[in-house]
């Protein structure tokens, strides 16, 4: 039986993106193990591993070879699965001990006494936590980002995913946690089978428990025939819990049980039904908050987020956006057919990049495809993404739509020549928004949080935006 780990989460860092359980923030661990023999032909000898399986036996083949009569030729392995090292006897003759205790399977405390045959062995985990380093790739699967959090979780999910660790994903609503927890199927182990996607919000308490588990015949008003829940539907493969924040605190120990034990009943039932299921859980609620207000259950959190993934929302990844129009208008643009050609201005990226999307990717995908279905010359502009938008009249950046060749003189230096791209996006970015800014605090008269709720932004980060511009009271 595995033990208890008594690692729990810190607090994490607003930037953060990346945390596994028991180790920093933004860290992944690296697996290191020794073996010191304390007795008998190899007495004395100091062994030192990386590997994550280490096979051992009186064969020479073996990682650690026991010069033992009573020690198989291959007797045990010792492999590092899930974060922690499990210890297997592969049907030796005189068995595998921890602790003086003949044992088959078993995962291996930090220092533990072991024997193979009649020969000892201390034992001792080192997992240390490795700075993570960022995917070199902006792509992962059908997800795109070059923010360097967003590569951060593109390198987790290859080490990640192949394990059966529980994973929780958490993030504003529209930032794409679905997308993620495919990644995290199609990378597993799990593939061939069922991903069964689950929202806890879309049930009322009263049928959450039968939708989880099933139910059989007549068990309750309505239930005319047996139905199978999506625990069982998700056997061996993977069952992504959408919205867990929304569950009811009654109904919280039935899924800790079930993810325990592998166990559970239909509503109605008196039999219990084996599963093999991994958890992938999202949320946009803090559920740390929740635990300490009593509205979900530690036990049950610590159990799912052995990982956890942050998806930063998209007004901090505001750079990502020109990838991201790129890859929607190429996916809008195969859905209408092979001859659309709709491009977007510069003029509209900016905009779209001064912009702090509450509705996130989600807001940001469908603007692209109605553009690339609605604009009927071919081009998204600065004009359609205002309208689109909200934005009041006069905010948005002024675009020279009757002369394409005429640019703003903003792009152009004291020479004439065009100035470089970056800087120029940088420059019409700053002057909307300074210009935005002032417009809305004069209609709001110099209310902060008026303004920052009609802009749609967090006041801290409106006040932010207030004082880069000088249009700060302080």
């Amino acid at each position: 039986m595995a033990p208890e780990q008594n690692h729990r989460f810190g607090a994490i860092p607003e930037q953060a993106t990346v945390e596994i359980e028991g180790f920093p923030a933004g860290t992944f661990p690296t697996p290191r193990c020794t073996f010191d023999v304390l007795d008998g032909h190899g007495k004395g000898e100091h062994l030192n591993f990386k590997k994550t399986v280490i096979r051992v036996g009186s064969d020479v083949l073996n990682d650690i070879v026991l010069s033992d009569p009573t020690v198989s030729r291959r007797h045990a392995e010792i492999r590092y699965e899930d974060g922690a090292y499990r210890l297997v006897d592969l049907g030796s003759t005189n068995g595998t001990f921890v602790d003086d205790k003949r044992i088959n399977d078993v995962y291996l405390e930090t220092v533990t006494n072991l024997s193979f045959g009649k020969t000892p062995v201390a034992f001792e985990a080192h997992i240390e936590g490795k700075a993570i380093e960022p995917s070199p790739s902006n792509r992962y699967g059908h997800i795109v980002g070059q923010n360097a959090g967003l590569r951060q979780i593109f390198a987790v999910i290859d080490k990640v995913a192949p394990s059966n660790l529980h994973v929780v994903i958490t993030g504003e609503t529209g930032t794409g946690k679905e997308l993620f927890a495919r990644a995290i199927h199609e990378g597993s182990r799990r593939a061939e089978h069922p991903l069964v996607i689950f929202d806890c919000s879309a049930f009322p308490p009263t049928l959450l428990e039968s939708e989880l588990f099933g139910h059989e015949k007549g068990s309750f008003s309505g239930a005319t025939q047996q139905h199978q829940g999506v625990f069982e539907r998700a056997d061996k493969g993977t069952l992504f819990l959408d919205e867990l924040g929304e569950m009811s605190v009654e109904l919280q120990p039935k899924l800790l049980r079930a993810i325990e034990t592998g166990e559970f009943r239909r509503v109605g039932g008196t039999k219990s039904i084996q599963t093999n299921v991994r958890v992938v859980a999202a949320t946009n609620r803090d559920l740390e908050d929740w635990i300490t207000e009593g509205r979900f259950r530690q036990d049950l959190y610590y159990r799912l987020a052995q990982v956890r993934f942050r998806l930063p929302p998209l007004r901090e990844r505001l750079d990502d956006i020109p990838l991201l129009i790129e890859s929607f208008m190429e996916s809008a643009r195969k859905g209408l057919s092979a001859t659309s050609k709709t491009q977007i201005t510069p003029q509209a990226i900016a905009l779209m990049q001064s912009y702090s999307w509450p509705g996130n990717i989600r807001e940001l995908k469908n603007l692209v495809e109605r553009g690339v279905t609605l604009c009927d010359d071919e081009r998204i502009t600065a004009a359609f993404v205002q309208d689109e938008l909200g934005l009041a009249p006069g905010a948005a950046l002024v675009e020279r739509e009757e002369d394409d060749s005429v640019l703003p003189p903003i792009l152009e230096g004291e020479d004439g020549e065009l100035i470089p791209l970056r800087e120029a996006k940088d420059q019409l970015v700053a002057d909307f928004e300074k210009k935005y800014l002032e417009k809305l605090l004069g209609k709001h008269k110099q209310n902060i949080s008026a303004a920052a709720r009609e802009a749609q932004v967090d006041r801290r980060h409106f006040y932010r935006l207030l004082k880069k511009y000088g249009l700060d009271r302080e």
